[in-house]
């Protein structure tokens, strides 16, 4: 009951987020040209690249951390891990001054948007961060409230800024940036009370944080690579315009993205207790098939119901990224996969597993997008997502496998011991 009461408020929370998120996302179609929505989606995919290098995977090692130290070890560990992508956003954000010239070739943002990218990043991390310890101290209230909050603040600046403002791409990027620093200051003020800044700060426990977390980094890339590296091939082989056909595609598609991130906010924490202590397989066993089954209809409804959605929210002249919709929720469904297994790997810190699987995944990745996108277009994309997805399911369940045994999970009825194979 408590699992199903925990997935019901996150599940509704980003459902009802999401949702608002679309309807801003449909508005902004019969606004903004292909060419805007092109900037705007290359804008995001360079955060989504950057923010590993901010972060070096600190998200998921406090949240783990979280479950094993005691409260005054944790404040410890948290206050030193915060540290790292504070120098990150430092020495990136000089990097990019140095830069700017030839990144402005590389992309079509202006010298203030360059700047403040590796900002806006850390901005990011922190509300992963923030979200992860509201989820792991189970208070749903305050999760809804500050999500709900932030998304409805987030739409309605950029309704002003695009439709009544009338700033195209810019406003939408201004929107982010002034939703990320008003989130920083709640974020601060929750560190604050729950006593989690702590000055006794160890450049020691600073490097054993960096290295136990750069593991995380090609894991974090390969979501990038993954998911969002497609748009920089498309832009080089057929121009801004498809990028943005492409990026329509991509946000509907997202529903399915949005429905697996509620499952892991909810089934993460939960195989998390259940492998811990005296491990109980059968709840292990029914929560990796329930998120499975879940995520499955959720891809065939959004793919059923793909033309009725597109008819009535996205202008006619987007209508192009149907067909990109249904290739990527079909790969997303494959992503699904692999994220309910890989919390196994991240409660045994098997990180270099980890990087190891997103290493494979973003080199086949690279490869085929080099070739499908161009000879395919923005189609050739959908096709690694699908290709790749399923490669990194497929070892993520290999080495899952090979540490816990998933013939004897599979097949248990209750409480019992399995000794786990050695893993690399």
């Amino acid at each position: 009951m408590k699992l199903i009461r925990s997935l019901s408020v996150y599940t509704f929370i980003l459902f009802l987020n999401a949702t608002v998120s679309f309807f801003i996302f449909s508005i902004t179609t019969h606004k903004l040209s292909p060419v805007d929505l092109g900037i705007i989606y290359l804008y995001n995919s360079f955060t989504i690249l950057l923010v590993p290098f901010i972060g070096v995977g600190i998200q998921f090692l406090l949240s783990v951390d979280y479950f094993k130290m005691d409260k005054a070890a944790f404040r410890l560990q948290f206050s030193n891990a915060i540290m790292l992508p504070v120098i990150s956003v430092l020495v990136f954000t000089v990097v990019f001054l140095l830069l700017y010239f030839p990144l402005r070739n590389f992309i079509p943002f202006r010298f203030f948007f360059t700047l403040i990218l590796p900002f806006s990043c850390f901005l990011v991390i922190m509300n992963e961060i923030i979200l992860n310890l509201i989820r792991n101290k189970e208070k749903h209230f305050l999760f809804a409230t500050y999500s709900i909050v932030r998304n409805l603040l987030e739409v309605g600046l950029t309704l002003l800024l695009i439709v009544v403002v009338g700033m195209n791409w810019q406003g939408r990027l201004w929107s982010a940036l002034v939703t990320g620093i008003t989130s920083g200051i709640i974020i601060f003020y929750l560190l604050r009370s729950w006593e989690l800044l702590d000055k006794n700060i160890n450049k020691s426990a600073i490097k054993k944080i960096f290295l136990t977390g750069v593991p995380f980094m090609p894991e974090r890339l390969g979501v990038f690579v993954l998911a969002y590296s497609a748009s920089f091939f498309i832009k080089y082989y057929k121009g801004t315009s498809d990028v943005g056909y492409y990026g329509v595609g991509m946000q509907i598609s997202t529903i399915v993205n949005i429905s697996i991130l509620a499952l892991i906010s909810a089934f993460h924490p939960f195989i998390f207790k259940n492998l811990s202590g005296e491990p109980n397989y059968r709840n292990v066993k029914r929560a990796t098939l329930v998120f499975i089954a879940i995520s499955f209809c959720v891809t065939l409804i959004l793919i059923l119901f793909l033309p009725l959605l597109f008819k009535i929210f996205i202008g006619k002249e987007f209508q192009a990224g149907q067909i990109y919709a249904r290739y990527l929720s079909i790969g997303y469904f494959f992503w699904s996969i692999y994220a309910v297994f890989l919390s196994y790997l991240l409660f045994l810190k098997k990180n270099r597993t980890i990087m190891s699987i997103s290493i494979v995944g973003m080199t086949v990745s690279i490869i085929l997008n080099f070739f499908n996108v161009k000879y395919f277009g923005a189609l050739g994309a959908t096709y690694t997502c699908i290709g790749v997805n399923f490669l990194m399911a497929a070892l993520m369940i290999f080495f899952v496998h090979r540490n816990y045994n998933l013939r004897k999970i599979f097949r248990t009825s209750g409480v019992v011991a399995i000794n786990k194979m050695p893993g690399i």
